[in-house]
């Protein structure tokens, strides 16, 4: 069967949480389409396991790298703050990361300001974004989903339903991304990267 990690990197873990419900969505999907998946919220974490996962020790942090190790293939969804993802989870992917060698994922990442703004900022070329790196990971046609906060209850259950749908069709590489990604305003963001790359 095939195996799925899907990591909530948000540091409260609760269902209120917008990325917990992204995830758990995901999820649902995955299985629907056979996946066997495992979950690891970050912010579920101890302190202790934090501290561990500093100083590359402990028994929990190293279930963390089993979780990893048996999984073919892994999610991530986190919260964008001051341009960076949240500490635990740098933490997370600082210790579990291998030299030379990374592992693919898909990316889902929230943020206050707009996506297209956001993307406006992708190295010259539009293949990497300059703050969605975490060390030992490969963002696969990262999913941006902007202006979180203000999002209105419709278009939080749209994009919702459309992260089942993400993680049913969960085959990394694939071109079918959830609503702005295979959206005209995707062409229109990745022109102003392009735009504002080359000024």
């Amino acid at each position: 069967m095939k195996t799925l990690l899907i990591i909530n990197g948000h540091p409260d873990p609760r269902m209120e949480r917008f990325c917990a419900g992204l995830s758990a969505a995901y999820q649902s999907g995955a299985e629907a389409g056979g996946w066997q998946v495992r979950r690891l919220d970050v912010g579920a974490c101890s302190q202790t396991t934090l501290e561990d996962l500093k100083h590359g020790c402990g028994d929990s942090a190293k279930a963390m790298v089993d979780d990893m190790a048996w999984a073919d293939r892994l999610a991530v969804v986190y919260p964008l703050w001051f341009g960076q993802p949240p500490e635990g989870l740098h933490l997370l992917f600082s210790y579990l990361a291998q030299p030379g060698a990374s592992r693919k994922a898909h990316v889902i990442v929230t943020m206050d300001m707009p996506a297209f703004a956001y993307r406006s900022m992708l190295r010259p070329g539009g293949k990497e974004m300059l703050m969605l790196e975490l060390p030992g990971l490969i963002a696969e046609e990262p999913v941006l989903i902007g202006c979180v906060s203000s999002l209105p209850l419709e278009q939080r259950q749209r994009w919702l339903a459309s992260m089942r749908d993400y993680g049913l069709r969960t085959t990394l590489g694939s071109s079918t991304v959830p609503l702005r990604s295979a959206s005209l305003g995707s062409i229109i963001d990745r022109k102003v990267a392009q735009w504002w790359g080359a000024h």
